[in-house]
């Protein structure tokens, strides 16, 4: 399990990437997306297609249940559905074990989430292949789209090295 030290919480609230209202465009050409949250699921849902990969908690900023007609796109996601606990602030074993899981597979999958899901864009990002996009929600602000390369996978796993394990 991975616990997140509270003096690197402020390091997520920060992205240098572009924050989008809705979902753009260029996401119609991605082979495989993968989305972190229940508004940007909802979102790419509606606006693209359906996510390879769907991490959800039932929730909105924590604490706030879907209502009803956003449950009924939640789900209507997904041939698997996977259901895991991961408290806040962690990435659990049986998360990262999940998503694991759901990368090898051919299926699209929804990931629900007991307790908190924020962070499995980590392990997201550390394990989807290159050219994978992940979504993420930023509450109040939109959503971050994150190209999967080199670059942003160094950046997730040097992340992952410095939690406590």
């Amino acid at each position: 399990m991975y616990i997140l030290k509270p003096e690197m919480a402020y390091e997520l609230k920060e992205t240098e990437d572009e924050i989008y209202l809705d979902a753009p465009e260029f996401l119609k050409k991605t082979d495989y997306i993968a989305t972190v949250g229940d508004i940007c699921t909802i979102k790419i849902f509606e606006q693209i297609r359906e996510p390879n990969l769907a991490i959800v908690d039932l929730k909105t900023k924590r604490d706030t249940l879907l209502d009803s007609d956003q449950l009924k796109i939640i789900l209507k996601i997904g041939i698997d559905n996977i259901q895991v606990v991961n408290p806040a602030g962690t990435i659990s074993e049986s998360l990262w074990k999940a998503i694991e899981f759901t990368l090898l597979g051919k299926k699209n999958t929804k990931i629900t989430v007991e307790g908190e899901e924020d962070l499995a864009t980590l392990a997201v990002i550390s394990m989807a292949p290159d050219g994978a996009k992940v979504i993420y929600g930023m509450p109040d602000r939109g959503m971050v789209v994150v190209d999967v390369n080199q670059q942003s996978k160094m950046r997730a796993n040097n992340f992952l090295k410095r939690m406590l394990v």
